[in-house]
């Protein structure tokens, strides 16, 4: 399907939940169909893999990305914790104060609380001058979410497959709404501080696929948003993208083990 380009006078929150009388049925026997797919694509490419021993993240299902400057890398973080504090209601005047405190008390293993507290007077003028662009246009994009919407925040998923010899990993920048309803009303949202690209949309299926086999039904609809330019897009989640999403899998565990 071909995705929803928005303008930036559009609300994203508004296209993300749409009006609730035009959602659709939960085919609550998709999931279970995707998942033996799934199996039995694992079973094709490598027979029954030991317990975990084949673990599928993002990048892997839509192609290695060079990894960013450790500028980009603390922008990047620095902007997620400015989504959390923003979802929770707390917009703050200093975003780069805000986030980089924010940073700091996360618990992240990945040192980059480090890196920040690291830099010299120069490059953390110039840092805190990025995340404070990218601050304004995530918070004019993203009005304030209401409490019912059930917002999730950061929310890790990981997915055994094949019989756990296979583990999906991802996450998910922003969830709206509660599965087990009679019509969809789950939405995802990622946000990049790059500009959005076809890498993105891919994104986007593989998450959609990693909230359908966790959750047992799938999402509504899934969308980026780039804090570099305030570009986004919405796609529509249905049985095609979450076909396209298997045989993205499919791919990159073959790749995987012919390596």
């Amino acid at each position: 399907m071909t995705p929803t380009t928005l303008a930036p006078s559009d609300d994203l929150v508004v296209a993300l939940r749409g009006r609730a009388s035009l959602r659709p049925s939960v085919d609550r026997g998709l999931a279970g169909g995707l998942r033996a797919w799934l199996d039995d694509g694992v079973f094709e490419l490598v027979g029954v893999p030991s317990a975990g021993s084949i673990r599928v993240a993002t990048r892997d299902v839509v192609g290695a990305v060079h990894a960013g400057s450790t500028e980009a890398m603390l922008r990047g973080a620095l902007v997620a914790q400015l989504l959390c504090l923003h979802v929770a209601g707390c917009t703050p005047v200093d975003p780069f104060g805000a986030a980089a405190v924010a940073l700091a008390a996360s618990g992240r293993d990945d040192d980059l609380a480090d890196l920040l507290a690291g830099l010299d007077a120069e490059d953390r003028a110039r840092l805190a001058a990025e995340v404070a662009a990218h601050a304004s246009i995530l918070f004019d994009r993203l009005p304030a979410v209401p409490p019912r919407w059930s917002p999730r925040v950061g929310v890790r998923h990981q997915v055994p497959i094949a019989g756990g010899g296979v583990v999906l990993r991802g996450q998910i920048d922003l969830t709206l709404g509660e599965p087990g309803g009679s019509t969809a009303c789950v939405c995802l949202l990622d946000v990049t501080t790059s500009a959005l690209g076809a890498r993105h949309e891919d994104g986007l299926t593989y998450l959609a696929l990693l909230a359908t086999l966790r959750c047992g039904e799938p999402p509504l609809r899934v969308a980026a948003l780039s804090t570099a330019d305030g570009s986004a897009l919405v796609r529509d989640v249905d049985a095609a993208m979450l076909a396209e999403a298997v045989e993205g899998v499919l791919r990159a565990v073959g790749t995987m083990v012919t390596r």
